[in-house]
């Protein structure tokens, strides 16, 4: 499957006329594994992976590490995990076999925004079989 067409194609598509994007996006393995990114998404190791996953399953983890930025967890639950620092954040909506990324910059995307952007390629993947 060419995983990359769904970067580009979806999650980093413009949202309006002056080609706004979210910040960066990726697809990921439970394993960690990168299936496909963007161009500036940042690397994000295997445990920090296994933070994502642990964040919605655990109420009482408040916030997770990505390459060395602390996120402060806003909301969680089985299969979708909203975090932010100042004016960035991330969603991260699970799937049966992957983790749909998306990075924002608040006001240029919202996280409503982002949230709905990636909670449908989490939801479209699902319905895959992924």
């Amino acid at each position: 499957m060419a995983w990359d067409a769904y970067i580009s194609g979806n999650l980093m598509a413009p949202l309006d006329q002056e080609g706004t994007t979210l910040t960066s996006a990726a697809i990921l393995g439970h394993d960690g594994g990168v299936w496909a990114q963007s161009e500036k998404f940042p690397v994000i190791s295997d445990a920090e992976t296994a933070q994502l996953l642990a964040a919605m399953a655990d109420s009482s983890i408040t916030s997770v590490n990505i390459t060395g930025v602390k996120y402060m967890k806003l909301s969680a639950d089985d299969k979708v995990l909203r975090c932010r620092k100042d004016k960035v954040g991330f969603i991260a909506r699970k799937t049966l076999t992957a983790i749909v990324v998306g990075f924002y910059t608040d006001p240029q995307v919202s996280g409503q925004t982002c949230n709905k952007i990636v909670e449908a390629m989490g939801d479209y993947l699902e319905d895959s079989g992924y």
